[in-house]
């Protein structure tokens, strides 16, 4: 299993750890939370530890013969491809972190990083374009003279958000949006754009012309997450 967890503990993210390394984190914590890469959700210890139980290891070797999709900011290949054509075309692109995968015909999606066996052969790290988990609150009017809507932020990048309970947005969608957040040293104000929506409330959001300011405070961010040990 490789190391993709992270614990969220009154407000403080750390990780990434490996499954062993979760439980001894948390055995004196209160009111923790758990978060891997490819996941929509911060959970629970104890649906984390039934997710771990039914999750396959986290290697692509028994499904090299499998057909795989990747889709590309939300948006879907037509044609799947075997395992060794798949790694081409990824090894062809510089940012994976909008890029994930699928062996089941895009009916669950993985995020690359979360696949040991993708990153060994992309010869890639995985922190190389990192998403990152956050505590945050996303606030933004969806259409003109709307009523506000506020959203969890559950993931954050150079390039965009994950957001949960946004059920009412839909692909290509733009909005001025607010976020806080108690991981970030200033409130940010951008213009976002809805480029994935899941059946489960989870969508992705693009960063549209995110001012340089804002910009800073989001690399210092994800560049002192991925420093974590």
């Amino acid at each position: 299993m490789s190391k993709i967890w992270f614990i969220l503990n009154e407000g403080q993210v750390t990780g990434p750890f490996e499954p062993e390394d979760i439980e001894s984190q948390i055995a004196s914590m209160k009111e923790v939370s758990i978060w891997g890469r490819g996941q929509g959700e911060w959970e629970s210890p104890a649906k984390w530890r039934t997710k771990l139980k039914s999750m396959p290891p986290a290697t692509a070797t028994s499904d090299q013969n499998k057909t795989w999709l990747t889709r590309i900011e939300g948006k879907a290949a037509k044609t799947p491809v075997i395992y060794s054509e798949m790694i081409a075309q990824l090894k062809k692109m510089t940012d994976l972190s909008q890029v994930d995968i699928s062996t089941d015909g895009g009916r669950t999606w993985k995020e690359v990083y979360a696949l040991q066996q993708v990153v060994d052969d992309l010869g890639i790290s995985r922190r190389s374009h990192p998403r990152v988990p956050i505590v945050g609150t996303l606030e933004f009017e969806p259409a003109e003279n709307a009523a506000s809507i506020k959203c969890r932020v559950i993931s954050i990048s150079e390039g965009g958000l994950g957001i949960n309970d946004a059920d009412s947005l839909q692909i290509g969608q733009k909005f001025f949006a607010t976020l806080t957040s108690p991981n970030l040293y200033q409130t940010i104000t951008t213009t976002c754009e809805v480029v994935y929506i899941g059946n489960d409330g989870y969508a992705g959001l693009r960063f549209v012309g995110l001012p340089e300011e804002f910009k800073s405070s989001v690399i210092e961010y994800v560049r002192k997450f991925a420093t974590i040990s």
